[in-house]
Formats: structure tokens, C-alpha cells, sequence
């Protein structure tokens, strides 16, 4: 099979199905924030692109792009989800050093991916990520066309596959070029770039180093753009974190009730005081968790602020959103002891007790970052579409609290 110097990949979901818009938003949501994603100075996210014409776009937030993803799936517009990706060292040859080169890179080609899917440049909106991931640094593009009248369902493969080639041919002129006279192609009368030149080439970068290519051939050809956002694809959780939660599970299965349910409401004032003490732990071990939680609580927050404007209410508001984030944490922590002490009557558990705890502790870490993730953005989404249906930051009612906190004080008159 031929390995490609460069990946590209593509798709998009029926527009027809009730679950599109949601899902569009979320994808949004983590190409843009997953770990990885190389993020704006003073900014939690790294989306980037146009969706207007002008120059490049450093968006605010990535939720306003989210917004109008969710809005022109709802429209019955197209929405693509791509991927490019280069080996390591390709991309360094290229001249791709930083976040600035990657988001020129981007801009360079968009006209290629709106040609071949027969979107007008004048028409074509996008937004994109740059993950800087090791091994395999890539681009998440998204892309629509803003005057689609005519909803699609089937990209013929062969789209991609000339976006790929054409792709090559742009992003490897120079190499191209030097490939070509070193192997005297011209002499055989060759002289334009063909499919069988790109062939040709891409044969010989493979024989550069073919395990690399390999490697980036496994990490993306097989898998789609929505695969290489799943955990456990990214590297969340470092060998040590998972070490040390290892020994305090099995520390904290010893402090467990002998009998009953174990449940967090149901366990004793001593018990629930050992897992609140291990669930902070993570949350202090583990990054992009207390990341997640911090995003779960704002948008939650974000709500509250629509029916109230009081600081008290609203601070007694983020303590208790923290305390169901963390409850939640707590549960699936239990779950974890449940199936270690279900694993305890097995013969052979004590002779790979070792191995066990360590894939256990990072199979919880790996779950309560998926829920936690998903939490943070149903959270969002709820927020915005309150938002956009009560119309505006505070509501009639948060906006009358407001007043009558404060006439006293003569700012209502």
C-alpha cells in the first residue's frame, strides 16, 4: 500500500440527521480546546479562519464559531470536517516552526479544498486548529459553503483523494522539482507534475525512512477526523500520575465499609472524607480534568447569571456546581474499588495485582475525562442556547433582581 507524505482526510455528517447540529458544535469545541491544540496567546483555545471576508481570524471564543456551525447544520448546510497531517521532520523541512507558519499554511490552501468540493472562494467559510501533537503534528479544518442552496449526501472518495494530490503538488513544489531532476523524469519526456510523478514520489519519501511513514500511515489512514479526537488517542495522563493513583485506590479500597453500597451518599462521614481527599487529588494530577471541570462550572454559571445577578446566590451557585462535578468524580472513583474488589476473588489477581491496578487507574482517569468533557460542553451548549432565546447576558428577571438590590441606593431612580 502507498504510504503518503501527507494525509488528508475528510467528511462531513448528514445534515438531515437530528443529531448534526450538536455534534458539529462539539467538534468545534475540541479540536479547539483538546490538549494539543496549540492555543492563542491570552486565549484558552487555538481556533483560527474565516468566516467573513478579510484578513485571518483570531476568533474570541471558540463557541462563537460553534454557534454558526450548529445554526448552517440546521439550515441543511454542508459542514466538512478534514484533516492534514506531515511527519515531524517533513514539517520542520517545510519551514513549519510555529503556530504563525501553520496558520499561513492553512490560509495558502483553502482554496484547493473549496476548488475540489465545488464551493466558491468568495462563498467558502472556515475555521481550523493546529494540534501540535508528537510525531504527528496536524490540522483540524472545518468548512462550509455559505450559499449552498442544494443539501448533499455523498462525497464521491475521489474528492479527497485529488485534494491530497494537490496538496502534495503545492506543498512539495520545491521537493518535487529536485525529485524529478534527480531522477532524470524530464528525459522521459515528462513535463508536468502527473498522478504517476506524485506515485513516484510519494514512493521515494516512503524509502527515506519507511517505519516513520509507517507510522503516520497507521495513526491516519484507517481512522477518521472524529476517531483521532477520542481518548485514549491523545497522551492525557503521564506514566507517574498513573503510578500514584494506582497505590491510592488500593490505599482507599482498605479505608472502604466492609459491607454495604458503596455510594457516595450512602458512605460514612470518615469514608466520604478519604474519596473527596482522592478526587482532589486527581483533579491536582491531572490537567486538562481540572480544565474540564473549570469549563463544566463556568457554563453552569453562565446560566445561573441569566435568572440572577446576585454575587451571594451566584457564589452559592459555583459551589454547588463544583460539588456535582466532583461528586461525579467521586462515583466513578467508587466504581473503580466496586470492580477491584469483584477482582480480588479471582485466583490469579494477586500474581498481576501490579499490572491490574495500574490499567485500572488509568481506564477511571481515561472515563473521567470523556465524562467530564462531555459534561463541560452540554453544559455550554444549554448555556447558549438559553442565551439566544432569553436574548442577551441577563435576563428580565436577573435585570429586575438587579434594580431592586440597588434602588436603595438610588441607582434605580
Amino acid at each position: 500500500m502507498l504510504l503518503s507524505a501527507l494525509i488528508y482526510k475528510q467528511r462531513f455528517f448528514h445534515p438531515n440527521h437530528h443529531k448534526t447540529p450538536v455534534s458539529n458544535y462539539v467538534h468545534i469545541g475540541y479540536i479547539a480546546t483538546r490538549p494539543g491544540a496549540v492555543r492563542h496567546e491570552n486565549l484558552p483555545h487555538g481556533l483560527f479562519g474565516k468566516i467573513q471576508p478579510g484578513s485571518l481570524q483570531s476568533f474570541q471564543s471558540w463557541q462563537e464559531v460553534a454557534r454558526i456551525a450548529r445554526e448552517i447544520s440546521q439550515q441543511g448546510k454542508n459542514m466538512y470536517r478534514s484533516v492534514i497531517s506531515f511527519r515531524t521532520e517533513t514539517a520542520m523541512e517545510l519551514g513549519l516552526h510555529d503556530f504563525a507558519a501553520w496558520q499561513q499554511y492553512t490560509e495558502q490552501h483553502m482554496a484547493t479544498l473549496a476548488a475540489q468540493n465545488g464551493i466558491r472562494i468568495e462563498n467558502l467559510c472556515w475555521a481550523a486548529a493546529f494540534h501540535n501533537e508528537k510525531d504527528h503534528p496536524h490540522l483540524h479544518v472545518v468548512f462550509w459553503d455559505k450559499a449552498q442552496a442544494v443539501m448533499k449526501n455523498f462525497t464521491h472518495p475521489e474528492v479527497p483523494n485529488r485534494i491530497r494530490k494537490q496538496l502534495i503538488k503545492d506543498t512539495f513544489a520545491f521537493k518535487i522539482k529536485a525529485f524529478c531532476e534527480q531522477r532524470d523524469l524530464a528525459k522521459l519526456g515528462i513535463t508536468g507534475v502527473t498522478d504517476q510523478v506524485i506515485e513516484q514520489f510519494e514512493t521515494y519519501m516512503k524509502s527515506l525512512n519507511p517505519k516513520a511513514f509507517q507510522s503516520l500511515q497507521q495513526r491516519f489512514e484507517h481512522e477518521d477526523e472524529d476517531s483521532l479526537l477520542r481518548l485514549p488517542k491523545h497522551h492525557l495522563v503521564d506514566k507517574q500520575t498513573l503510578e500514584q493513583l494506582a497505590s491510592r485506590l488500593m490505599v482507599l479500597r482498605n479505608q472502604m465499609p466492609k459491607t454495604g453500597r458503596l455510594a457516595y451518599k450512602l458512605l460514612p462521614p470518615n469514608a466520604k472524607e478519604q474519596v473527596d481527599e482522592l478526587v482532589q487529588h486527581v483533579l491536582k494530577d491531572t490537567p486538562y480534568l481540572y480544565q474540564m471541570t473549570q469549563a463544566y462550572v463556568q457554563a453552569k454559571l453562565g446560566l445561573a447569571k441569566l435568572y440572577t445577578s446576585d454575587p451571594e446566590q451566584l457564589e452559592k451557585q459555583r459551589f454547588r456546581y463544583q460539588a456535582e462535578a466532583e461528586k461525579r468524580i467521586a462515583n466513578r472513583v467508587l466504581s473503580t474499588i466496586r470492580t477491584i474488589i469483584k477482582l480480588e476473588k479471582d485466583a490469579d489477581f494477586h500474581l498481576h495485582q501490579a499490572k491490574r491496578q495500574t490499567a485500572m487507574a488509568e481506564q477511571l482517569l481515561l472515563e473521567l475525562l470523556h465524562v467530564m468533557e462531555g459534561m463541560a460542553m452540554t453544559a455550554q451548549l444549554d448555556f447558549d442556547e438559553k442565551v439566544k432565546v432569553m436574548g442577551g447576558d441577563l435576563s428580565k428577571q436577573a435585570k429586575k433582581d438587579w434594580f431592586l438590590r440597588h434602588q436603595d441606593q438610588g441607582l434605580g431612580r
